[in-house]
């Protein structure tokens, strides 16, 4: 609740990409489609001071060679409903290990 949705849009794509790391590592032609067309502007233009959690956001990104394409909402549904997920009793807890990954 204290970021702002292009904020959170950018923090799932991180998210993703750091969830997934270990299969994509080294892939040449790595396409990631996101429904929000502002994150390729946040990355290519972050903000003129961003806070310390989001340049440790873009860095992460910014660590794997990706295209980043932009497709419709109406088209991309899927993705919204594992995004919007509560979460459940039964998921692990997750460590965030921001620093030890990026570094």
């Amino acid at each position: 609740s204290r970021y702002s949705q292009p904020k959170l849009e950018l923090y799932g794509l991180f998210r993703a990409l750091r969830d997934v790391r270990v299969f994509i590592i080294g892939l040449t032609k790595l396409t990631v489609e996101v429904d929000a067309k502002f994150i390729k502007g946040m990355l290519n233009n972050p903000d003129i001071q961003p806070n310390a959690t989001i340049n440790r956001w873009i860095a992460g990104i910014l660590l794997f060679d990706f295209t980043l394409v932009h497709v419709p909402a109406e088209r991309h549904t899927g993705a919204d409903g594992l995004s919007r997920r509560p979460r459940a009793p039964e998921d692990p807890l997750q460590y965030d290990d921001f620093e030890d990954w990026i570094d």
